[in-house]
């Protein structure tokens, strides 16, 4: 049987890249969609991304699209006066 510490070494690199290539697989998946939706609102494609950043790349997009103005003024909330 082999030492101890060399086999843990060698699982936590199996972990380690079985995480790496999950999360690069699921960013994937999601830079489509985002870039869709960042060009019609009127954002750079690139915004998207983000998603690439380990943690906090989704947040960031998400953030970006929530809390600013589109320039396509898509997401704008009609005013209408009170004599209508």
């Amino acid at each position: 049987m082999g030492d101890p510490v060399s086999w843990l070494l060698g699982l936590s690199a199996v972990l380690l890249f079985s995480v790496v290539i999950g999360h690069i697989l699921v960013a994937l998946l999601l830079i489509i969609p985002t870039w869709r939706i960042c060009q019609r609102a009127g954002f750079s494609g690139a915004l998207a991304l983000f998603h690439l950043v380990p943690l906090i790349g989704s947040f960031i997009v998400m953030g970006v699209l929530a809390f600013s103005d589109w320039p396509n003024g898509e997401a704008r909330r009609q005013v209408f006066p009170l004599g209508r």
